[in-house]
């Protein structure tokens, strides 16, 4: 049995492994600290319309309260952040100019607004797909980020490219007047990233928020030039995708639904069971034909190879990502008979001990047999 305990954000509730106050909960932001040093809002547009930039003259340095309230729409969505990027080696970019750019800002901050300026335009030029809307350009220089028990400086970059409706009351002489204005909803932030003053030489650390990714390519790999970081949540997320991907490609076009689920339900129960994944002890408790666990290693193989990723023998387990991914696996088998059979990934025995396909003769079609004792409701 694995411990929990609760940490609630917000007043919202969210649990976590206690084993686990180590990395994927550390590395969440917390900004009960954090304060906005400096401020500067531009205007980006898309370059495929040619839309243009409108800069900003001024750094802004807000009054108390639209300080706090601007801290917790900017920095509120990176609490629930769990994966975090880094900056691609020079060997696998062009000389990285945000990586290069907050290296300046963070080093001399009288060169915040001229720095800005040069993310500013960067980003435009990144902005030439025709989908890609024009928005807001916030750049913030936040103090005291606290991450991983310590204290840091941090970039924020936030587009805002969604504007809202809002009602307008407005004193006239002798009356009030509602007016139909457009504003940015502090409820939701569009798209943001978080620069952390630590180990930019070797890459950094960077949390990406993207509400609107209708084009990921364009904000990770384009304007930021960064790739995931090679952590623990990282390792659990990309081999769970891998089974996914085996699933699919391999048990589903030689078997069946039912066995593709059912690889699915082992496999998440080895995740839910052990803290330490090792790739070997995998193999061993999921797969019982050495057919079917050749056939993984060599999907495993090529699938790293296509994917640019060497996974690790052993990992540590991260209950956060796992029960992300959980949620993302379909656990039904849908029958052109109109009927669906969902299975239940909390009980990954059940199918082998109640579910039986079979073929019927007469009718020359295929059947699920299901047993149970009584109906829930």
């Amino acid at each position: 049995m694995r411990n929990w305990i609760l940490l609630g954000y917000e007043g919202e509730k969210q649990y976590f492994h206690t084993h686990l106050l180590n990395e994927a909960v550390l590395k969440m932001i917390n900004y009960s600290e954090a304060y906005i040093n400096k401020l500067v809002v531009h205007r980006v547009g898309n370059k495929a319309h040619n839309e243009g930039i409108t800069l900003s003259e001024k750094v802004i340095f807000p009054e108390e309260s639209l300080r706090d309230l601007l801290t917790e729409y900017f920095l509120k969505p990176f609490t629930r952040t769990i994966e975090s990027y880094q900056f691609l080696s020079e060997e696998d970019s062009e000389g990285n100019i945000v990586q290069t750019t907050a290296k300046s800002i963070f080093k001399n901050q009288n060169s915040f607004l001229e720095k800005s300026e040069d993310l500013l335009q960067h980003l435009y030029n990144q902005s030439n797909h025709p989908h890609i809307k024009s928005g807001d350009l916030f750049i913030v220089l936040f103090g005291d980020l606290l991450i991983n028990d310590e204290l840091v400086d941090g970039i924020g970059i936030f587009k805002s490219e969604d504007k809202i409706p809002y009602l307008n009351i407005a004193k006239q002489e002798g009356y009030l007047e509602v007016e139909k204005k457009l504003g940015i909803s502090i409820r939701k932030l569009d798209k943001g990233c978080l620069i952390l003053n630590t180990d930019l030489d070797s890459g950094g650390k960077i949390f990406s928020v993207d509400n609107n990714s209708y084009d990921t390519h364009y904000w990770i790999s384009g304007f930021l030039q960064a790739d995931h970081y090679r952590d623990n949540n990282f390792e659990t997320r990309s081999y769970m995708e891998m089974c996914r991907s085996f699933s699919e490609e391999i048990i589903r076009e030689k078997e069946s639904k039912k066995e593709q689920i059912d690889f699915l339900n082992q496999s998440v129960a080895y995740f839910e069971e052990n803290d330490q994944f090792g790739h070997f002890d995998f193999q061993q408790t999921v797969f019982k034909e050495n057919g079917l666990k050749n056939e993984f290693r060599n999907f495993k193989t090529n699938y790293e190879e296509d994917n640019g990723l060497v996974f690790s023998e052993t990992f540590e387990i991260s209950p956060v990502v796992l029960k992300k991914q959980k949620k993302a696996i379909k656990n039904w088998i849908n029958l052109d008979t109109n009927i669906q059979i969902r299975i239940d990934f909390n009980h990954p025995d059940a199918m082998h001990n109640y579910l039986e396909k079979g073929w019927d003769e007469d009718k020359k079609m295929y059947y699920y047999k299901v047993y149970f004792n009584e109906e829930m409701n």
